[in-house]
């Protein structure tokens, strides 16, 4: 089954590798593996050693390929678009398999003289190891449905919907894999809202800010591995806050472990006036 590479530079620009001119796929190596290290220890009386874990490292990529056309012009273009010590992000495609990963450009390599062809070779590094969906995944909990349209005509002494309000606190996240990945919760408040919180009622874990929340107002909340965060922005100001600090004691950055996974989000007071959204990238160990 052919296979389709797009890779999209920092800059927004991309380009595409198939087995057609003018970039001819050759080798892509490093998408399929999943390599890890065994961490154990040993006694100087013991038999065998100790299990202490499996650490995942970074995974290299490398694609190689032919120019068949406009080899100068071409050849060019691939350094434009892969200048070293950027990041871009890679996009896999292979019969139903759709993938992204991100990743610093470390090395690429086109001879200058040839033939009426040109290898080339690209060498990408991927500091979290992990492919992911293309689309995210976002459960809405006690969000707002709009009834609004046009054209516009009230009723005599029975008014109109504006909006109908989803009065679940709760939803449900399926994670196939075997990876626990991170996530991004966003509470919005539609008037006072006191300390909101998400809960898994799976693993029994929270996450809670210690926040009074006015209308309009918004927290954000990643829990990503290399990204863990907490920002607040204020409808007055519109300035995004750091707030780290005001995470509960006994909270933590809820990821979506693997299996069924039943959220629910609340508030010590105005949980009627909290909006909540999840939005996660299920994660691959590869492709």
């Amino acid at each position: 089954m052919e296979r389709t590479l797009i890779y999209e530079n920092y800059k927004g620009e991309t380009i595409t590798f198939t087995y057609k001119p003018p970039f001819v796929l050759s080798i892509c190596d490093g998408f399929h593996e999943v390599v890890g290290t065994v961490n154990s220890v040993s006694s100087a009386y013991g038999i065998g050693t100790t299990w202490n874990g499996t650490s995942i490292g970074q995974r290299d990529l490398t694609i190689k390929g032919v120019i068949t056309k406009n080899i100068q012009e071409n050849r060019l273009l691939l350094f434009d678009l892969f200048p070293l010590d950027t990041e871009g992000t890679l996009y896999y495609y292979e019969g139903n398999i759709e993938r992204k990963i991100k990743c610093v450009v470390e090395k690429i390599s086109i001879p200058e003289k040839g033939g009426y062809t040109r290898d080339f070779s690209i060498s990408l590094i991927c500091p979290n190891p992990h492919f992911s969906a293309i689309e995210a995944t976002i459960l809405s909990m006690a969000t707002w449905t709009a009834a609004f349209k046009f054209p516009l005509q009230i009723p005599h002494d029975v008014g109109i919907k504006f909006g109908i309000k989803n009065t679940t606190s709760m939803g449900t996240a399926e994670n196939e894999t075997n990876i626990d990945y991170g996530m991004t919760i966003t509470f919005k408040a539609n008037d006072t809202v006191v300390n909101p919180y998400l809960f898994n009622v799976n693993t029994r874990e929270i996450m809670q800010i210690e926040k009074t929340m006015s209308a309009g107002d918004k927290i954000i909340i990643t829990t990503h591995i290399d990204n863990k965060n907490i920002i607040f922005i204020s409808t007055s100001s519109e300035k995004e806050e750091n707030i780290n600090y005001l995470k509960t004691y006994g909270s933590v950055y809820l990821q979506v472990p693997s299996g069924t996974n039943t959220f629910r989000s609340g508030a010590d007071s105005g949980e009627d006036n909290l909006e909540t959204t999840i939005e996660f990238l299920p994660e691959y160990e590869a492709v």
